[in-house]
């Protein structure tokens, strides 16, 4: 399948030499690049790169650039960048995003880079996630601009802490905000993948309260939260549900000893569904069944379900949708409309009313030290960002009402 892809990724930039000629400068995007990934912003370290970004665009022009205090509220350094660019046209704002953060450190990251990709040496991730989707969009402003090219108002938000539960985004204050819709650069390494439907979220936290007793000696005395815990995970269903929805337990934790009957237990899981209503009443459900069973063992359940984000789900005909299937197709790519299992940044942007496209980066083998960027396919990606910007713009001008004819005198 990865030989697929880079196949692919080849066929596409014959297609493209002889049908398109690319406007993005791919070796300063891949400079820019390295620099980023260079830039330890894992373990809630993002103050470093937060700065680097932040005089990106100021640099580029930008009318006004704000690094959030979004860190005051969920620790760590650094704050969500946020920069805004005049239009040219008169069409409505576009946001752009992508997160800054690292799922792991990348401290004495090794950089590796041959003529197809580039890695690591294999002992650190690259961080292509997601920091080839902050190349591409610093890369296609500078485009935009050096080129002169027609295009809508831009907003551009850097989140933190994306890998810790989009808490960067939850703690960014929309209201700063004019676009309703965006693109969210933070896909896969396939670039005729468009994600317009991710699933809504739930995470449960459970505790069962029991008694302790010595467990040979008088365990009547005694009311195992294990056990409890166990009864009640057998009433469930886990992991694949359906087309739509899967469910799971993560973490256990509890017990002391072999010889004494448990009297905690901590469960930590999530539900998952593309249907809202389904995974809300399946969490509900679970909540009624955890307080049931520990009622009949005469222990205690305590109970917090929390919505970690909202579905995606965009139409097929919505116009960022059209803007990026046209995009794609501009440079050669044929797109796919597909959807995803996990979350992004677009999934809080969705629960404050802001619809995004998740857009792909070519980063491949993410969260894994073989975590590699195939340059064609980024480069693929970041034409393809350029040229929805474009058609963006272009369909909002046609979109406009016609004159009214000049009066005759």
């Amino acid at each position: 399948m990865k030989r697929l892809s880079v196949l692919l990724g080849f066929l596409w930039g014959i297609a493209w030499a002889s049908d398109y000629k690319p406007l993005l400068n791919h070796e300063r995007m891949t400079t820019l690049f390295v620099a980023l990934v260079r830039i330890e912003s894992g373990s809630e370290n993002e103050a470093a790169i937060c700065e680097f970004v932040a005089k990106q665009l100021r640099e580029l022009g930008a009318e006004s650039v704000l690094i959030d205090e979004a860190s005051r509220q969920i620790g760590g350094t650094g704050g969500n960048v946020f920069a805004r660019f005049q239009g040219t046209l008169n069409a409505p704002p576009l946001l752009l995003n992508a997160h800054v953060d690292t799922v792991y450190s990348t401290e004495n990251i090794q950089v590796v880079r041959d003529e197809n990709e580039i890695r690591t040496d294999g002992r650190t991730i690259l961080g292509a996630d997601n920091k080839a989707g902050v190349a591409i969009i610093l890369e296609v402003i500078r485009t935009l601009k050096e080129r002169k090219l027609p295009h809508p108002p831009l907003e551009v938000v850097f989140t933190i802490r994306e890998e810790k539960g989009l808490l960067g985004a939850k703690a960014f204050d929309t209201r700063l905000l004019k676009a309703r819709t965006g693109l969210v650069i933070d896909g896969r390494e396939d670039p005729s993948a468009l994600f317009v439907q991710s699933p809504t979220h739930w995470k449960f936290e459970v505790v069962f309260h029991g008694k302790a007793a010595h467990a040979g000696a008088e365990p009547e005395k005694g009311r195992n939260a294990i056990a409890m815990a166990a009864k009640a995970i057998a009433q469930m269903n886990w992991g694949r549900l359906d087309a739509e929805t899967t469910a799971n337990i993560g973490t256990i934790e509890g017990g002391q000893a072999m010889n004494v009957v448990p009297d905690r237990v901590k469960l930590v899981g999530e539900f998952r569904s593309f249907d809202s209503e389904r995974v809300k009443a399946l969490a509900e459900r679970w909540k009624a069944i955890c307080e049931q069973v520990a009622q009949e063992s005469e222990g205690k359940a305590e109970v917090k379900l929390s919505q970690t984000f909202e579905a995606v789900r965009l139409a097929p005909d919505a116009p960022i949708v059209r803007a990026a299937v046209a995009g794609l197709k501009t440079v050669g790519v044929e797109p796919k409309l597909e959807r995803t299992g996990g979350g992004s940044d677009a999934n809080a942007f969705a629960l404050k009313g802001i619809q995004c496209l998740v857009f792909p980066t070519g980063a491949d083998r993410i969260h894994t030290p073989q975590e590699r960027l195939i340059l064609r396919n980024f480069y693929l990606c970041g034409e393809g960002v350029l040229q929805t910007i474009l058609h963006w713009g272009k369909m909002h001008e046609l979109d406009k009402p016609a004159a009214a004819p000049a009066a005759v005198p």
